[in-house]
């Protein structure tokens, strides 16, 4: 493809993640997903091309809508463009109206007009919201959070997501790094915090690689792998996970307990099930049960009946806005509002109370979430806490939980309460994320 080529693609494509984020439809990988599948005649240096150019403007969409609405230009994906241009590649204007029949049509005299403006705007002017692509919805929660790092916490948010695996101990167990990596163990470091897992330092395709097929390792954000190891699952256990989705820390906590026990695995969609069940089979994990459960209705209290206050752990690893893996899905912060996160919380305070019916006395409940909120976190708990009998609940302190599970010291935690532990990338290195283990008492 010519450069011109490139430029009305990643228009196109950009336009059609516009309409599916108003609309709450299919997510940004998802459809670049789809976008290049219908053009196999696009090469990798093309799809990089484009990708870069639409990951580029959903990175920076909060600063070039504050731009656009200045200057009073529509909040068009092609718009988009010509502020991404204007700003990184002046010189690409060229290829606009070039005679191609594939390049994007010229420009005419309004948006000339608005990149004659353009050129005399001071992006210093711009707020933080906009300059670090903070949507209105979240920026009260990601206040409170963050205080006066509210800046720094907003650009490393907005950064692009490293790659960390996790080595599966039920196939991996006595070998080294190195045996299982072969020749490309050299592209990886050892993760700071989590005992299993490494960072890629470059570019490599883990679906190609017998490692991953043979299921000695994961793909998995250290983050997540720290979460799942401070649930502490132990060999012999009766363990429920909630929220299982595709069943990255189901599978993390099937290794911790060595086959040995059972995980009663629930989800409300049965393609994230699917993807458990031929993630289960390559991983070698054979003491999780899946369940497909409905979103409400009396169906679920069938289902949880038989557990009801027999379980060691209830994990419940709870929908959520995510906006602590915004690094990895930037269009994700586009998809909520105001509404949608008060439902969210709601939702988020009916699983925890859900969950904790299923709580042998001297069991725990360990609540998660990829959220930096504290709506979705600290608040949640303490709602629940407060409509619980009197000292029926103790909150461990994730520190102590630390010292049986993982080595070194535990880092510090940016939760509004120090027994509980929220990670963010700029604070820890990892995607962002909320564990509280409250324990049963009677």
């Amino acid at each position: 493809m010519q450069p011109a080529a490139r430029l009305s693609a990643a228009i196109e494509l950009l336009s059609d993640i516009e309409e599916k984020m108003a609309s709450k439809g299919a997510p940004a990988d998802v459809l670049v997903t789809k976008f290049f599948r219908a053009r196999r005649y696009a090469g990798s240096k093309d799809k990089r091309a484009i990708s870069d150019y639409v990951y580029g403007i959903l990175r920076a969409r909060g600063l070039y809508l504050w731009a656009l609405k200045l200057l009073g230009a529509a909040p068009t994906a092609r718009n988009m463009m010509l502020v991404n241009l204007a700003r990184h590649e002046p010189d690409s204007f060229r290829y606009f109206g070039e005679e191609n029949p594939f390049a994007p049509t010229r420009l005419h005299e309004e948006e000339e007009d608005f990149l004659r403006k353009l050129k005399r705007l001071d992006w210093h002017d711009a707020p933080v919201e906009a300059s670090y692509n903070l949507p209105d919805w979240a920026l009260p929660g990601l206040e409170r959070r963050f205080g006066k790092q509210l800046a720094i916490a907003g650009a490393s948010l907005n950064e692009t997501a490293p790659l960390d695996i996790r080595v599966n101990s039920l196939k991996a167990s006595g070998k080294s790094f190195d045996q299982i990596l072969k020749n490309e163990s050299e592209l990886f470091e050892k993760n700071k915090l989590s005992c299993l897992g490494y960072r890629a330092t470059g570019p490599i395709n883990l679906g190609a690689h017998k490692a991953f097929s043979d299921g000695l390792i994961e793909i998995q954000d250290e983050a997540a792998q720290i979460a799942s190891s401070l649930v502490a699952a132990a060999p012999g256990m009766q363990l429920t996970d909630l929220c299982a989705g595709a069943g990255g820390k189901t599978l993390a906590m099937a290794a911790e307990m060595e086959n040995r026990g059972q995980i009663h695995a629930f989800d409300i969609s049965p393609k994230r099930l699917s993807s458990l069940k031929k993630r289960m089979q390559r991983a070698g994990a054979r003491n999780i049960q899946v369940h497909l459960i409905a979103a409400e209705g009396a169906g679920r209290e069938i289902a949880f009946g038989p557990m009801e206050g027999k379980m060691d752990r209830v994990v419940v690893d709870a929908p959520c806005t995510g906006t602590g893996t915004w690094r990895r899905s930037p269009d994700q912060r586009w998809r909520f509002d105001a509404d949608s996160l008060k439902a969210q919380t709601a939702l988020q305070g009916k699983l925890l109370a859900e969950g904790a019916k299923l709580v042998r006395a001297g069991g725990r409940l360990v609540y998660m979430t990829c959220s930096v909120l504290p709506e979705e976190n600290e608040d949640v708990v303490a709602a629940f806490l407060d409509g619980q009998p009197k000292g029926a609940w103790k909150v461990v302190d994730y520190h102590t939980q630390w010292a049986e599970s993982l080595p070194g010291d535990a880092p510090e935690t940016l939760a509004l309460n120090p027994e509980f532990l929220q990670l963010a990338p700029h604070a820890h290195d990892t995607d962002g994320f909320f564990l509280a283990i409250l324990e049963r008492q009677v």
